[in-house]
């Protein structure tokens, strides 16, 4: 399986990539510093070219709720529209348990994004 990682070179990304390798899957690693940038949608669709799933573990690192509904908004918008015309067959995004419970700045960029990922054409978990 064709696997694409959102955010694939920070902290949980590097262990998501090593276990999906290890459990041989193709992975395809998207971050800004392979020329991917999920904020503003470049290179996505190139990079999503015939992957069967993705999974989004990108991050910004901020507790301002404005900053954090910037990031997730635009990263995630972009990321479910090129994943709609690439054809992805489900999208996993890392979330938090409780966040409709908690309203902090951080977690309003979460919930954000579970709102568009749920308002999307791709099935997601």
């Amino acid at each position: 399986m064709q696997l694409a990682v959102v955010g694939g070179t920070g902290v949980v990304g590097r262990q998501v990539v090593d276990a999906a390798t290890r459990s041989g899957h193709d992975v395809v690693v998207l971050a800004r510093s392979r020329g991917i940038d999920a904020v503003t949608g470049a290179g996505l669709d190139e990079a999503l070219q015939g992957v069967d799933a993705l999974i989004d573990v990108s991050n910004v690192g901020t507790a301002s709720r404005r900053k954090s509904e910037a990031f997730f908004g635009a990263a995630t918008q972009h990321l479910v529209d090129a994943a709609a015309r690439a054809g992805v067959g489900h999208y996993v995004a890392l979330s938090i348990i409780g966040i409709d419970r908690v309203d902090l700045g951080y977690y309003a960029g979460k919930r954000r994004q579970e709102q568009l990922l749920a308002a999307g054409q791709v099935p997601w978990t």
